[in-house]
């Protein structure tokens, strides 16, 4: 019996520790900005049109990042417009070899910001980690929240 009792108290460490790194090692944020940057002044931005993957743009992801960051960016006091933006907002993303069932794994996801005037990158924010697609998943959603978390810098 007291085999059983820790083969099973055994296989739940193991699975405590495997879940621990998946979930702690999904994204791990980065960010970097122009520290001679003045963002108080900055309040309105664009989205710069989706860049083409391996001949095809993810048009459902590009749309599900910019819709949760919109949501974001106007919370933080930022206006989306065409009109003469303050800022330029674009989306990278690397995916993961092959597709899955329900969407495709993102390997990183970065959003870059630029002056509009001048094109001069001003900051970038990265989420590396599987980024899971799905619209069942909040991986994408968490993805963009975690990037956006310090944007503006203080």
């Amino acid at each position: 019996m007291s085999f059983f009792s820790n083969a099973r108290s055994g296989f739940t460490f193991v699975a405590l520790l495997a879940a621990m790194i998946i979930l702690g090692g999904c994204y791990g944020t980065k960010y970097i900005y122009d520290p001679g940057t003045n963002f108080s002044g900055l309040k309105s931005y664009e989205w710069t049109p989706a860049a083409s993957h391996m001949g095809r743009t993810e048009t459902l992801v590009v749309a599900n990042v910019q819709f949760v960051a919109d949501q974001i960016l106007e919370q933080k006091g930022f206006k989306k417009t065409s009109e003469k933006p303050d800022l330029l907002i674009s989306i990278e993303d690397e995916y993961e070899i092959g597709t899955y069932y329900g969407g495709y794994k993102l390997r990183t996801l970065t959003l870059k910001i630029f002056r509009r005037d001048s094109k001069e990158l001003i900051w970038r924010g990265t989420a590396p980690g599987t980024i899971n697609t799905d619209a069942a998943s909040n991986d994408l959603k968490n993805a963009v929240q975690d990037i956006l978390a310090n944007f503006p810098p203080k």
